[in-house]
């Protein structure tokens, strides 16, 4: 199966999404538009677009609103307001909120399934509604993208696994966030969501310790740990330990594989087994 995977770092932890700007964006029902008419105080706010695909505004009741990009309807708007209203209106129309477009959200939070796009459309604005990240989620966010992301119909994912990762299909583009850097803030880049996207919180990995330590077993994985940590995190090698010369086993292509030459500085994978063997004098 192929899949295109992209590693992006997250930045702006933005609590207030600003309003869409005119793009190429198809209004559906349930949206909240915002509409700006130059000088024009009473036309100029946020309008609901109802489940009929109606805009109820003022001075033009209502208006087929649905099916139009925001470019399109602000060209109607134009129209319509230029038939003795106003004369040579300006009018901008943005997207407040995304209410007909969803993304999926399933793994580690409190409440997964559907969550409508909006503001800015990005992840952050989404995980302010999720809230918190939980006590078991893993070291990254995973979003997964079906191929016909640009479609305008929304089909809902069955949150069934088909790959590696849930509605995971093939030509799906995987983009793995670090939710490290995402909380921290650094560097300045977010990711602007596609409807039909599926977000996955995945569960906390861990490592494993086997062999002349004070505490084998299982440790959870963090991002960036090294070696040398993980043997800290396990109490330190015994006294029968042999420290340099550790060995590392990982599974690749699904089997596990011995990574020759480990050092205490090699910066450990999800899954990984640590083996600290016995000194012999």
């Amino acid at each position: 199966m192929r899949r295109s995977v992209a590693y992006v770092s997250l930045a702006v932890w933005s609590l207030v999404g600003a309003p869409l700007a005119a793009q190429v964006y198809e209004v559906g029902a349930g949206d909240v538009l915002k509409i700006t008419v130059t000088g024009q105080t009473g036309l100029t706010g946020e309008f609901p677009v109802d489940s009929a695909g109606m805009l109820l505004y003022p001075l033009l009741g209502k208006v087929k609103a649905s099916g139009l990009t925001t470019q399109a309807l602000e060209k109607k708007l134009v129209t319509l307001l230029s038939d003795g209203y106003l004369k040579r209106p300006e009018v901008n129309v943005a997207v407040k909120e995304a209410n007909s477009q969803r993304v999926f959200v399933t793994g580690e939070v409190v409440k997964p399934g559907p969550y409508s796009l909006k503001g800015d459309r990005t992840l952050m604005t989404l995980m302010t509604d999720l809230g918190p990240p939980q006590s078991d989620v893993g070291h990254e966010v995973v979003i997964i993208r079906p191929p016909d992301a640009d479609s305008a119909e929304a089909v809902t994912p069955t949150l069934a696994p088909t790959g590696l990762y849930p509605n995971e299909v093939p030509g799906s583009q995987i983009i793995k966030i670090s939710l490290r850097e995402l909380l921290s803030g650094n560097p300045a880049k977010n990711v602007e969501l596609s409807p039909n996207d599926t977000i996955y919180f995945p569960k906390a990995a861990n490592v494993y310790i086997t062999g002349y330590v004070f505490r084998p077993g299982a440790i959870r994985y963090q991002e960036g740990l090294t070696v040398f940590q993980a043997l800290t995190l396990a109490g330190g090698v015994t006294e029968k330990g042999s420290q340099n010369k550790v060995k590392i086993v990982r599974i690749v292509d699904g089997k596990p594989t011995e990574i020759k030459g480990a050092k205490l500085t090699d910066v450990l994978q999800p899954e990984d087994t640590i083996k600290v063997p016995e000194r012999f004098f």
